[in-house]
């Protein structure tokens, strides 16, 4: 079978490594190819995503699927990227009507049905897709029956039939290195990748209100071994001539001795690559000791989910740790000369602006940088069910943005906290900490951007002005500090 994957557009880089996986079960029997339009050009984890405008994003798509003559159409779909998604499906459907449509990805796990029905996909992938999709193709190019293969959406006499989820894999070892060869990015940049990004580890045991996660990928935590974490690094290095890489599982330091084996390892194999973890750890998960050793290993940088910087509210979500528990975690992590930034979530359940806006203090007093999220109830979650008796919902939640946005869409609003307070304490917290670009889109030309910023400023008067005008004269020096201060040696 030939099978052209697509990871969508969004606001901000990062390679798929779900695609990248799957890939590399895929190749072995078929052939497979990325279409990777979240990285037209490669960059680091996490920086911006200029807007791709929409005849540019069809003349992409049309020209991939005429040069390959695919079998199978997949889309990855996140929800934030699910409405981009649908116009994607659609543009298919049109113009090939017989090719056969895929979806998986994250979304697919959460809101599948729906997500199926109205957009008229073929057949969608539910949970850890990589030996479903497998078994898929295999059926399909021998002609065999779909009926039995777990983890599927598929439709018989015109009813969308779900089948069982397939168990999560236990044995990660087993499945093969991610193969990033197949995507357009990376063929595009001569098949280097200068940034790794690595997954050790998926699940989590934790049941924080607000997150999906383990709905997608396991409440059991299951991890690679450090020899397999070290190999697939020796690898990045030698097939891909990556000189840094970044951790984007979701619970890294769950099992500590395995992390200071990793940073062990990392040292006596002389790996040598500077490394960061983009995605976010538990702070109460640091000791000391951890953190001198994940410094001297090559740690230049870490997140940390703090979420909320309100005792209160930071009580109400489940995160198995109390707030003192993650101000000794930054202490130790920056006594031991690694950076650390905070991610802070705009709206959560029982927040006001009065609770949001404490994250800035919070920010300051610890001398960390901050990343503000806007809530997102994804379904089948505490958070999602509180939101639908406690809110009044605005919006659907497909394409609604959690982070990467300019300017923020509430997905819902309570009488407490309407959504233009909403709007106005993301906006003055970014005033606040002088984080002004991230007022504007990437896309605007620059006298656009700068000109948006500074209607968004104007209201909080002369003092913030007066910061505006200093930060953009040195707005170039402080744009690549910002951005490489975590992964040089």
């Amino acid at each position: 079978m030939r099978i052209l994957l697509l990871d969508p557009p969004g606001k901000n880089k990062g390679l798929n490594s779900g695609l990248a996986y799957l890939c590399a079960i895929l190749k072995e029997r078929h052939d497979v190819s990325v279409l990777d339009l979240n990285n037209v050009k490669l960059g680091f984890c996490g920086e911006p995503n200029p807007d791709m405008p929409p005849e540019v994003l069809n003349r992409s798509i049309l020209s991939a699927v005429s040069d390959f003559q695919p079998d199978i159409f997949g889309v990855s779909v996140k929800t934030f990227t699910a409405g981009i998604s649908s116009r994607i499906l659609q543009l298919i459907n049109s113009q090939w009507p017989e090719m056969l449509t895929l979806a998986g990805g994250p979304h697919i796990t959460l809101d599948g049905k729906k997500y199926i029905e109205e957009n008229k996909i073929d057949i969608g992938i539910q949970g850890e897709g990589e030996y479903s999709t497998l078994q898929l193709c295999n059926a399909l190019d021998q002609n065999h029956d779909i009926a039995h293969i777990e983890g599927l959406y598929f439709w018989r006499n015109h009813n969308l039939i779900n089948n069982p989820n397939r168990n999560t894999i236990a044995d990660l070892d087993a499945i093969p290195f991610p193969c990033y060869d197949t995507f357009s990015s990376v063929i595009l940049n001569d098949g280097h990748l200068t940034e790794y990004p690595i997954l050790t580890s998926r699940g989590c045991p934790f049941r924080c209100s607000y997150c999906s996660m383990p709905l997608i990928m396991g409440g059991k935590w299951r991890c690679h071994s450090s020899k397999r974490v070290i190999n697939e690094l020796k690898n990045a290095k030698s097939k891909y001539h990556s000189t840094s890489f970044t951790v984007v599982d979701d619970n890294f330091t769950l099992n500590l001795k395995r992390v200071e084996k990793i940073c062990d390892s990392l040292l006596s194999n002389q790996i040598r690559l500077s490394w960061n973890s983009q995605n976010g750890i538990r702070a109460d998960r640091i000791n000391e000791n951890l953190a001198k050793k994940m410094k001297r290993s090559g740690c230049r940088y870490v997140w940390i989910g703090i979420e909320t910087a309100d005792e209160k509210v930071f009580n109400t979500i489940n995160k198995g740790e109390k707030l003192k528990d993650i101000e000794r975690g930054i202490k130790h992590l920056k006594n031991a000369g690694i950076g650390v930034g905070g991610f802070f979530i705009v709206g959560l359940p029982n927040s006001t602006r009065k609770t949001d806006l404490k994250s800035v203090n919070f920010a300051r007093k610890h001398g960390i940088d901050g990343w503000w999220f806007n809530f997102v109830p994804y379904p089948h979650t505490e958070a999602w069910d509180w939101v639908q008796n406690h809110g009044n919902l605005l919006r659907s939640i497909d394409g609604a943005l959690q982070f990467g946005s300019t300017n923020i869409d509430p997905v819902f609003d309570t009488e407490e906290y309407p959504k233009e307070s909403r709007i106005k304490t993301y906006d003055e917290i970014h005033i606040k900490m002088k984080y002004f670009d991230r007022l504007a889109d990437p896309s605007l030309k620059q006298w656009a951007k700068w000109l948006t910023i500074f209607k968004k400023v104007l209201p909080y008067g002369s003092g913030a002005l007066t910061s505006l005008l200093l930060f953009m004269l040195t707005y170039p020096v402080k744009n690549i500090v910002r951005r490489h201060r975590s992964r040089s040696l």
